[in-house]
């Protein structure tokens, strides 16, 4: 029957074993294996000791580190929930708590949060990667902007979240948060002058304008129908030159980058952070895209890990370059009418002989005589002119109206500099003014 031996024992295994005995005559001299004799001496040879019961190494994931390391890794993760292991090792770098300690690494860290259920993330199912036209090959040849409406901050104001990617350079580009707005008593969580800001925030950041935006069907952007009027918003990229595509309906993925880029943004930055007011959020907001695009390793795969700025460094290099203060100098109004006319409009004329053109409230007199029936209308950039014809004798005139609300105001909302400067007339006294 096998027996425990002690330690005193284990110690004279190995001295009698040192003055030349051997292990087989040790081990009838104990009653004990031969295997037993040889461990004991051979552990005590190379170092180890001679106790049953040694200590053994700390066991877990993540043991080996300073447990001031897991605790940062748990506070961070409980503060900031949508933050992933890159992230999270990021931040552990700037501790100043963490300053000399090994720190584990991405993946490591992932696996010591996977232990708990409530940091696991569900697995799913990627779909069939879908051909997606016209694609950009160029930075700042495209720009995607997306926006998020529903988020909810701590004093229970509703925010919109505004993000633009450049889908070629991999990097978020700008990200700007506002408060949802009711206009005429109805929630109106996109408007034109929000989405010209954000993207005027962003020509400003890169001092360039992209060749083309691209955007989703939103009402405030994109007028609905086959043949409908060009919108505003369309109408003024144009006079900057800029081309606005708009992606297929019910295939999001047309704006994937952006799309996954939004989330990211709102993981990053909003997420945890919804106790702030909106400046402090947009600080928040602003530091987040700097480091996600100067700082952060990214997953895209042209990024190969790296920074987007450091993988694409054309990115600081101007496509087309642009002044924000000079965007009234740069929007040309000639872009427009040639771009509205070559185009062509059917509209029915209502009882009244009017018809509508450019959204609700824009109607133009065509005449009675024409009430009831179709009519082509076109515009003339001669005059700025709105022509309607008989689609049955397209070439002959019927009537020709002054286009309203086409002008450099209507179309960029800015004001325009006074065509005719005369001598102004300074409030007096001028208070606080030395001669």
């Amino acid at each position: 029957m096998k027996r425990q031996t002690t330690p005193g024992e284990h110690r004279a295994f190995y001295d009698r074993h040192q003055a030349g005995e051997t292990y087989r005559s040790i081990a009838q001299a104990y009653e004990v294996s031969l295997e037993c004799v040889r461990y004991w001496c051979r552990r005590q040879r190379d170092g180890g000791g001679c106790q049953n019961r040694y200590r053994r190494e700390p066991s877990g994931l993540l043991s080996h580190f300073d447990p001031l390391v897991r605790y940062a890794i748990l506070r961070l993760k409980l503060a900031h929930p949508r933050w992933g292991p890159k992230w999270l090792r990021h931040h552990l770098t700037k501790r100043p708590s963490l300053k000399g300690l090994k720190l584990p690494s991405e993946a490591a860290i992932g696996r010591y949060l996977h232990q708990w259920q409530r940091f696991r993330r569900q697995r799913k199912r990627k779909p069939a990667k879908r051909t997606r036209p016209n694609q950009p090959t160029q930075v700042h040849q495209r720009w995607q902007i997306d926006f998020k409406t529903d988020i909810v901050l701590k004093d229970g104001s509703q925010v919109s979240l505004h993000t633009i990617r450049d889908p070629v350079g991999e990097a978020c580009l700008t990200a700007v948060v506002y408060a949802n707005q009711t206009i005429n008593q109805r929630p109106q969580r996109v408007t034109l002058a929000g989405v010209r800001a954000t993207l005027r925030r962003g020509f400003a950041t890169w001092n360039t304008l992209p060749d083309e935006i691209q955007t989703d069907g939103e009402p405030v952007l994109v007028t609905s129908g086959d043949d409908a009027f060009p919108s505003t918003f369309t109408l003024w990229l144009v006079g900057l030159g800029i081309t606005h595509q708009v992606i297929r309906s019910g295939c999001p993925t047309d704006n994937a980058e952006v799309e996954r880029c939004h989330r990211t943004v709102n993981d990053y930055a909003i997420v945890g952070n919804e106790k702030h007011a909106l400046e402090s959020l947009q600080m928040i907001l602003d530091q987040a895209v700097n480091e996600m695009t100067y700082e952060l390793p990214s997953r895209a795969e042209g990024c190969r890990g790296q920074a987007p700025i450091e993988a694409h460094p054309e990115l600081l290099h101007p496509r087309c370059p642009f002044q924000p203060e000079h965007e009234l100098a740069h929007f040309d109004l000639q872009r427009v009418d040639t771009y509205l006319a070559k185009q062509q409009w059917s509209r029915k004329v209502s009882k009244t002989g009017q018809i509508c053109i450019g959204g609700h409230h824009q109607y133009y007199t065509v005449g009675r005589a024409y009430a009831q029936q179709q009519v082509l209308v076109r515009f003339d950039p001669t005059d700025r002119h709105f022509v309607f014809y008989a689609p049955d004798r397209p070439d002959d005139e019927i009537g020709r109206r002054p286009a309203r609300n086409l002008e450099v105001e209507d179309l960029t909302g800015l004001a325009t500099w006074p065509e005719d400067l005369v001598p102004q007339q300074l409030l007096l006294p001028l208070e606080g003014v030395t001669f």
